[in-house]
């Protein structure tokens, strides 16, 4: 039966979500297009019904694999071998996206999973040709995402394909001091965190949830066991700051203004706030960080910043600020 375009999105969209294993629903997925509407104004918006409707499309006309979890209240495919045929909108503004996507992977994923997002959106662009991708384009789209620490290619694969699959991991840690264990991990997700790549699983070892950096595994192959998905660790993932460091709460620092532009372009938490505080200072509040981390970016500041809650952490930053100055005091 012929589709027309917003019917041709609504479907890709709903199994992208489908392969993606977020499950949704017809409520969940008419609130989604809601949304998108709201933010972007592509005019999809559409009720619970016609969802449904294009649910009993799937299933009759595409042979969708469709089954619904009462527990999850969504739907979901019941083998992922299935494919969606249907003709691919290749609209300027998505062509404009895919491009967007490869040159951000290409600084953020090793080899040679890089190289394959690349030669995927090289293909599609070839087939395309739109005429707002000229060279000079391209060269003038750039990333620039800091310093990162080197991953073997085949050790990064070994885990992808793993996470891909649900399935276990041998793998030989080095920790922050060098020692090396031998583990079978779950890796339930896979983050990218300050320039680094780091799973967040469940360690069959010490039968606790963990985070291994991906630069300190030296070896891994895969454990031939399987596991379900953990949500609860998938939505931790939601968090500040998921490595799980010694976290200090209800943080106030008073600023000077001329910091200001800094602290707003270098958010500290998505949650902060600011208050006034005279015609040359302003309170920042921050709900919660890293111990650690606070105290470096006090002292980074240079004198600009004082620290007026937890009071205890104070004498944490004086000593500090004493060291740096006995070392170099001439």
């Amino acid at each position: 039966m012929p589709l027309n375009k917003k019917q041709i999105f609504r479907l890709q969209k709903f199994v992208g979500q489908l392969k993606e294993n977020r499950y949704p629903n017809c409520r969940s997925f008419s609130a989604e297009l809601h949304r998108v509407d709201c933010d972007y104004n592509r005019n999809i918006a559409c009720s619970a019904k016609t969802i449904q409707r294009d649910i009993q499309l799937l299933r009759n006309e595409f042979g969708c694999p469709l089954a619904f979890d009462f527990e999850r209240n969504g739907y979901y495919l019941k083998h992922h071998g299935w494919n969606f045929d249907i003709p691919l909108l290749q609209e300027e503004h998505e062509m404009m996206a895919a491009v967007l996507g490869a040159r951000v992977a290409e600084n953020i994923f090793p080899e040679p999973l890089r190289g394959n997002i690349r030669q995927a959106v090289d293909t599609l662009l070839a087939n395309v040709n739109p005429d707002f991708l000229d060279k000079a384009f391209i060269k003038s789209l750039t990333i620039i995402p800091g310093l990162k620490v080197s991953i073997d290619p085949d050790i990064f694969m070994t885990i992808y394909q793993a996470w891909q699959e649900h399935e276990a991991i041998q793998i030989n840690y080095l920790d922050v001091n060098g020692n090396s264990t031998s583990r079978l991990i779950e890796p339930h997700a896979l983050v990218y965190y300050e320039c680094a790549w780091y799973i967040k699983g469940f360690c069959l070892l010490r039968q606790e949830i963990r985070n291994f950096a991906m630069h300190r595994i030296v070896e891994a192959e895969h454990g031939n066991k399987y596991f379900e998905p953990d949500q609860q660790i998938i939505d931790s993932l939601l968090n500040d700051h998921f490595l799980e460091y010694l976290e200090v709460s209800d943080i106030q620092v008073r600023c000077a203004n001329s910091i200001r532009g800094y602290v707003l372009s270098n958010p500290l938490h998505r949650c902060q706030t600011f208050t006034p505080d005279g015609p040359n200072y302003f309170l920042l509040h921050i709900p919660a960080m890293p111990e650690h981390e606070l105290i470096q970016w006090v002292l980074y500041q240079g004198g600009n910043v004082e620290l007026r809650h937890p009071v205890e952490l104070c004498s944490k930053i004086a000593d500090a600020a004493e060291k740096i100055l006995e070392k170099h005091t001439k």
